[in-house]
């Protein structure tokens, strides 16, 4: 541990090395070494640990403080918005270098890319959803990667959304949901739903919750829709899955109208449907 848990927040001098590290796009081997030595001499033992207790699938940690990464994030995203045609193969060599950091950095830096962007930002989203491999990560790409782009272009991105949550990756199916959290300051549509639709009974966890997730998200902006949405779902023998995501779902609904989805599901297991 380098102590620097108990330091002060240099953000000046942490954008002044990014700026060197840019230096370096052209020469990727030379900016990933760069980039191994920038995030490790930010490293926090405490912030490792917490990393690995709360994201345990992933491994390669250097324990940089979220802080850091947002600093070295805004830095790269000023730098890819300068130079667009340079972005894909920056991000690329980001994203390769592995580490749960470097992966959350590449993310962060497209939040405001990507709508001037699109294409370069969802051809380079697109090309690393295999590499998916917890739930950190794959909501850091959704949120900053995608979801700015649905307030600028949704039509763009509901296909792209739509061929995801078929994925057999449970990862790529996360990621496709998560994509449509956009929708908590936009109204919904029917096509929105109808992509829900096809993961209300998925049986991996990550995924029941990316969904349950959503529905809280979104029911800010769209209530009555959300609510319409749930108690289709209640009214029809959802399986046990299902029920969990209209439980976990519903929480942000008036307390009246969580009390008519739950009848609802209680009314047709046992066999009188309302």
């Amino acid at each position: 541990m380098n102590g620097f848990g108990h330091n002060r927040l240099d953000k000046t001098l942490i954008r002044k090395r990014t700026r060197e590290l840019l230096e370096k796009v052209d020469k990727p081997k030379e900016f990933t070494k760069g980039l191994q030595k920038l995030l490790k001499s930010h490293g926090d033992e405490g912030a490792t640990k917490n990393y690995q207790r709360i994201i345990p699938e992933t491994g390669k940690f250097y324990g940089v403080p979220k802080p850091v990464l947002r600093v070295i994030a805004a830095e790269i995203g000023r730098f890819i918005q300068k130079e667009p045609s340079k972005a894909q193969g920056l991000l690329e060599v980001i994203w390769a270098e592995g580490s749960w950091e470097a992966r959350q950095i590449a993310g962060k830096s497209l939040e405001r890319f990507g709508p001037k962007n699109p294409e370069i930002c969802l051809g380079f989203v697109s090309s690393v959803l295999s590499d998916l491999d917890n739930w950190s990560v794959c909501d850091n790409l959704a949120i900053f990667g995608v979801e700015p782009i649905v307030y600028s272009d949704p039509e763009l991105v509901l296909p792209l959304s739509e061929r995801w949550i078929k994925s057999d990756n449970r990862w790529v199916r996360r990621f496709g949901v998560v994509t449509l959290r956009g929708y908590k300051r936009m109204k919904t549509t029917d096509r929105v739903f109808r992509i829900l639709d096809r993961v209300m009974e998925d049986d991996e966890k990550d995924v029941k919750k990316a969904v349950s997730w959503v529905l809280r998200e979104i029911t800010k902006g769209n209530p009555e829709d959300v609510a319409g949405f749930l108690a289709r779902w209640a009214g029809r023998d959802p399986n046990k899955d299902a029920r969990w995501i209209i439980k976990d779902g519903m929480k942000k609904l008036p307390m009246e109208k969580q009390a008519e989805i739950l009848g609802m599901i209680g009314a047709v297991n046992n066999g009188k449907i309302r």
